[in-house]
């Protein structure tokens, strides 16, 4: 069973890292301008997609933690459709992470908006504006990692329960 723990585990890592790096493929693409002039990667730009990354492997690392959890569990438990189970119970927590991921970005997106009145993001980036995406990317690795332990617990309330049997 360790096998199985270490190859899920495994799966589970490389596939969430590939999900992360596709959904900040998402929320960036509608920046046009990523490069300089010199054909360089804007400053501003690496400081977003890098909070949005570090932010991402928070929530990566929680939820792995749940997912050792729900192996666990699971090998407790021993349902009949074991297999079926464990993908339904993987699949369930790391979609929950990353949709608290993308929630929180949009959180972000509107207390920026609250706090400065008329931004246009894409003209920010146009004019490499490093200490709005500085302000942006502290806010979104704060909130993230200081409710990580939310999410752990939100998390935990989809893990399946192994039940004790109460004996007298």
């Amino acid at each position: 069973m360790n096998s199985l723990k270490l190859i899920t585990i495994s799966v589970s890592v490389i596939l969430s890292f590939l999900l992360l790096i596709f959904i900040i493929y998402f929320l960036t693409k509608k920046f046009k301008s990523k490069l300089n002039n010199d054909g360089r990667l804007k400053v501003s730009f690496g400081i977003w997609y890098a909070a949005l990354f570090l932010s991402g492997s928070n929530v990566i690392s929680v939820v792995i933690n749940t997912v050792t959890e729900v192996i666990d569990n699971l090998i407790k438990i021993n349902p009949k459709k074991f297999n079926l189970q464990l993908v339904q119970s993987i699949s369930l927590i790391t979609g929950v992470g990353f949709i608290w991921f993308v929630l929180w970005f949009f959180v972000i997106k509107f207390l920026i908006n609250t706090i400065r009145l008329k931004v246009d993001e894409h003209q920010e980036m146009e004019d490499d504006n490093i200490s709005y995406f500085i302000i942006k990317a502290a806010m979104l690795i704060g909130l993230v990692f200081s409710l990580s332990s939310l999410l752990s617990l939100i998390l935990r309330t989809l893990i399946p329960n192994v039940e004790v049997p109460f004996y007298h």
